[in-house]
């Protein structure tokens, strides 16, 4: 972000008030994306909840960011904002609640798109993240959370997506296109990246999971059973730098046009 609003210091271009009381934009970057980069390691550790609906999500970007800037951390933004450096504006703020009730309703009857094939899911994965990156409920810190969250619901639906070849770029620009509204590269995008796998079905394959997800936290030099602190790996930029595409997109109250 780079315009100054009621969650940033007087005069600063935007630097988000902060608990380390880091005033240049480029330190907080990194500092968030250190504690984000360990939340997003501890949420692949875990199981997934039952039901992971919006309190998932919120919990999620609780977590990431409550330490640093607990302003914002799982809060609803009241705040208006648009896509940097495009001028798509998401969702206006007194829009929000309805239109994440929406989404995550049909996320709900969907069983967070569990029994699709694999097309199936990437259409159906790209149609819910376009209206939940559209909605863009926080003031910042969409992103990282909202890949935390999808990862979640991927691994549980038994598509999971293979991270280590995801392109940062690529994917932001398939995603503003689906705020655009037009979900068909984000599908394609996301198809393409699917690992071929299965839901984890009995204790012994969830044990299987979470050894894995350890020793993945282990090889980046994470203590999986030490106290959250900050560290680094993550490798999403803290402010969403879009390119530019034609003015339109899911509409100011995050509706599709």
């Amino acid at each position: 972000m780079s315009v100054d609003d009621k969650y940033t210091y007087p005069g600063s271009g935007g630097v988000l008030v902060n608990a380390a009381g880091i005033r240049d934009q480029r330190q907080l970057d990194e500092a968030m994306n250190d504690v984000a980069s360990i939340t997003m390691a501890e949420v692949r550790a875990e199981r997934v909840p039952d039901r992971p609906g919006y309190d998932y999500l919120q919990s999620i970007h609780e977590r990431m960011f409550g330490d640093l800037v607990p302003g914002i951390a799982g809060r609803i933004r009241d705040v208006d904002v648009q896509a940097t450096g495009t001028g798509i504006p998401y969702c206006r703020t007194e829009y929000i609640d309805a239109n994440l009730a929406t989404v995550f309703g049909k996320l709900e009857r969907e069983d967070y798109l569990t029994g699709l094939d694999a097309d199936t899911f990437a259409d159906r994965l790209a149609d819910r993240w376009g209206e939940l990156s559209a909605i863009h409920p926080y003031r910042d810190g969409n992103t990282r959370s909202q890949s935390t969250y999808v990862s979640a619901i991927a691994e549980r639906a038994g598509h999971p997506i293979d991270w280590e070849r995801v392109d940062v770029d690529e994917l932001r620009t398939a995603r503003l296109h689906a705020v655009a509204g037009n979900d068909r590269p984000l599908a394609d995008y996301l198809r393409a990246h699917l690992v071929e796998s299965v839901p984890v079905r009995d204790e012994r394959e969830f044990d299987a999971f979470e050894r894995r997800d350890r020793d993945m936290m282990r090889t980046a030099g994470i203590d999986p059973d030490a106290p959250r602190t900050a560290q680094h790996g993550a490798t999403q930029p803290a402010t969403e730098q879009w390119p530019s595409l034609p003015q339109q997109s899911r509409g100011h109250d995050g509706l599709e046009r």
